[in-house]
């Protein structure tokens, strides 16, 4: 664990953070829509929570860092550079995205969806991927030292792609196919 971690803003803190930086609309006044109940998809009746979806999330010298923003949707967007450090992700919809110079160390990404994605310089130091699905995702000059991948769905090519610690690659889901494609392709 790094020593300079802070504490996260909560949700509603969050919520009202991404208001003032105009990522999500004000709605009426002072409601913030709940977390979902469910990791988020794209075909969702209900939208719930957080959705960034056909849109640009980069803050160039701010940053989205110690944020709770669990259980929200990313789709068909464009993210980076951004900073997430130390935000909480976790069971995330992340599908079919491009993710440019982003910098997770320290989230939590666990449960998270990142399949059919595109991460280029994405940094995932200490990041938290327990049983997060990564296939049918590519990775180019992506970091993921001490990154917690227990759990983490990958197939055996993509972990030809990036060099992963010995202690990492023994407790990856090593799966055999790409599996089927997410929602929203």
């Amino acid at each position: 664990m790094s020593s300079e971690r802070t504490t996260r803003l909560s949700y509603e803190e969050s919520y009202t953070l991404l208001q003032r930086l105009h990522y999500v609309g004000a709605g009426a006044e002072g409601v913030i829509p709940p977390i979902p109940g469910h990791r988020p998809q794209c075909e969702d009746e209900e939208l719930l929570g957080i959705r960034f979806f056909r849109t640009w999330v980069g803050v160039g010298e701010s940053n989205l860092d110690n944020l709770t923003l669990a259980r929200t949707f990313f789709g068909r967007s464009e993210i980076g550079p951004v900073s997430f450090k130390n935000t909480d992700l976790s069971e995330s919809s992340l599908c079919w995205n491009d993710f440019n110079e982003v910098n997770f160390t320290d989230a939590d990404l666990s449960g998270c969806d990142l399949r059919a994605s595109i991460f280029s310089e994405v940094d995932f130091v200490r990041t938290n991927l327990r049983n997060a699905d990564l296939r049918r995702s590519s990775f180019e000059a992506c970091d993921f030292t001490d990154a917690d991948m227990r759990g983490a769905k990958l197939t055996r090519e993509q972990g030809k792609q990036f060099p992963l610690a010995d202690q990492q690659r023994n407790v990856i889901d090593w799966q055999e196919s790409d599996g089927d494609e997410p929602p929203g392709g």
